[in-house]
C-alpha cells in the first residue's frame, strides 16, 4: 500500500477515535443536563494533536522485511575418534573447516550435541592440555577446549536432550551447561536442566529483530534405551509439558522449532513414537520439527494439523485427494532424522551420510501504533547433504552423492517450500 494512502487511512481512523473519545467525554460531562459548562476543549485538542503527530510519524516509515537464515545439523560428537583426529591435527576447527562457507553463511546455527564436555583445568578455555576418551567407548566426553570450534562456527543453540546427556554424570551435565553459558562462549542450550522446568524451558535466538524459539526432548534420559527417568532431561512422552511450552512460545516468538532425539537406529523410516511426538507438537502449534539419533538420514513429512496422512514424500495423496487436503491447516515440515554431522562411524556409507538444512525465514515489519505481532513465514528449506571423512570431518556432498542421499528418502529436489 502506498505510504500516503496508508497515512490517510490511519489519520482518518485516529480522527474518528478522537471524535468518539470527545463524545464519550461529553456524555460524562456535567454540562449535559446542567447550566454549568466545564468541558475542557483545550485538553481534547491536545489529545487529538498527539494522535495526528503519531500518525504522521508512522506514515513516514516504510514497510520493512526481515530475512533470517539458520543451519540445522544432525548429531555432533566431539569425543572418541573425533577427538583423536582433532588432537592429531592440533586443530580444534578440523571438523568444521570443509563446511566453513556454509556454516558462516547464516545468521546462526543449531545442532544436537551428543558429547558432554569435561573440565581439563581451572581455565580450560585457555588450556592447551587435552585428555580424550578414545577407542570405541559408548560413554562420551569431549575436552572443554573443543567448545571453541562450535562457538567460532556460528553455533548459537544446541540441543542437549539425548541418551548421552549424563555420560559424565550430573556434575558433567552441569559443567557442560555452565561452559556453554560462559560469556566467552555464549551458546544457548535446550532439553536439560537442574529440574524439568528448566529442561523444558524454550530458548530464544534473536536475529534481525526476529525471535525463534527452540524446545528439545529425548526418548531417553541416559543410555539405557529409555528405561530410567530423571528430572534432568526432557522426555518425548511428557506431552503435557510439550503442549504447554509450545503454547507459551507462540506468544514469545515468531517461529517455533521443536527438536526430538528419538527413533530406531540405522533405519530409514520413523517409528511410532517419533511420529506421535512430531504430530502432537505441530497440532499444538510448532512450526517445524527436527530430529536426531538414528544415525541415518530419515524420511521427511509435511504434516498439516489434524490431518491423518502426510502430504509430502512417501504416502502423499493423489492430486484429487490433495485438493481435499487444502481444507486442513497450513502444513509444517517434519525432518525425522538428519543423521550424523560430526561423528566417527566410518564403518558404513549410511552412517557417513548426513543432511543439513538451511532454513530461510522472513517477516514483514509493518509500522503500527499497536505494535507488530506477525509470525515469521517459512520461505524455503535448502537440503544440503554431507559426507563425513576421516572419522571427524563433514564436507558438502558432490552432486552425484547428493542425488543418491536424497533418493534414499524419496526427495528429488533440494529446495523445499511451504
Amino acid at each position: 500500500m502506498h505510504r500516503l494512502t496508508l497515512a490517510r487511512i490511519i489519520i482518518g481512523i485516529l480522527f474518528a477515535l478522537g471524535i468518539g473519545l470527545g463524545l464519550l467525554q461529553h456524555t460524562r460531562d456535567p454540562y449535559f443536563g446542567s447550566t454549568k459548562t466545564n468541558y475542557n476543549f483545550a485538553a481534547s485538542d491536545k489529545s487529538l494533536n498527539t494522535y495526528f503527530k503519531q500518525a504522521e510519524d508512522l506514515a513516514k516509515k516504510t514497510d520493512t522485511k526481515a530475512n533470517v537464515s539458520f543451519l540445522a545439523v544432525g548429531d555432533i560428537m566431539l569425543s572418541r575418534n573425533v577427538a583423536e583426529q582433532i588432537q592429531k591435527s592440533k586443530n580444534i576447527n578440523l571438523p568444521y573447516e570443509k563446511m566453513a562457507d556454509i556454516l558462516k553463511s547464516t545468521d546462526f546455527n543449531f545442532g544436537n550435541l551428543e558429547s558432554p564436555f569435561y573440565k581439563i583445568s581451572k581455565n580450560c578455555l585457555a588450556s592447551e592440555a587435552v585428555g580424550i576418551i578414545s577407542g570405541h567407548s559408548l560413554v562420551f566426553g569431549a575436552p572443554c577446549l573443543y567448545v571453541k570450534g562450535l562457538r567460532d562456527y556460528n553455533f548459537q543453540i544446541l540441543n542437549l536432550a539425548n541418551n548421552h546427556a549424563l555420560d559424565q554424570g550430573v556434575e558433567g551435565l552441569k559443567f557442560t551447561t555452565s561452559l556453554l553459558s560462559d560469556p566467552n562462549v555464549a551458546i544457548q542450550h535446550i532439553g536439560v536442566g537442574e529440574n524439568l522446568e528448566e529442561a523444558w524451558k524454550p530458548a530464544i535466538v534473536e536475529a534481525k529483530g526476529m525471535k525463534i524459539c527452540f524446545i528439545g526432548a529425548s526418548y531417553s534420559s541416559i543410555n539405557d534405551g529409555g528405561k530410567a527417568v530423571n528430572n534432568y532431561v526432557a522426555r518425548i512422552e511428557d506431552i503435557k509439558n510439550l503442549k504447554l511450552k509450545i503454547e507459551n512460545s507462540k506468544s514469545l516468538c515468531d517461529f517455533v522449532v521443536v527438536t526430538m532425539h528419538a527413533g530406531t537406529e540405522y533405519v530409514r523410516k520413523p517409528n511410532p513414537a517419533q511420529i506421535d511426538f512430531a504430530h502432537t507438537a505441530i497440532d499444538a502449534g510448532a512450526d517445524m520439527i527436527i530430529g536426531a539419533h538414528p544415525h541415518w538420514v530419515q524420511t521427511i513429512e509435511r504434516y498439516a494439523p489434524n490431518c491423518p496422512s502426510p502430504i509430502h514424500g512417501e504416502g502423499a495423496p493423489s492430486a484429487s485427494e490433495g485438493q481435499e487436503r487444502l481444507k486442513c491447516g497450513d502444513p509444517k515440515y517434519i525432518f525425522y532424522s538428519l543423521g550424523n554431522f560430526i561423528f566417527d562411524q566410518m564403518w558404513s556409507q549410511d552412517t557417513r551420510e548426513g543432511l543439513t538444512l538451511k532454513i530461510n525465514l522472513s517477516k514483514s515489519i509493518a509500522p503500527s501504533l499497536q505494535g507488530n505481532h506477525q509470525p515469521a513465514k517459512l520461505e524455503s528449506v535448502e537440503l544440503i547433504p554431507i559426507i563425513i571423512d576421516n572419522y571427524s570431518t563433514p564436507r558438502p556432498a558432490t552432486e552425484t552423492e547428493s542425488k543418491k542421499i536424497l533418493e534414499k528418502i524419496g526427495e528429488k529436489e533440494n529446495i523445499l517450500r511451504p
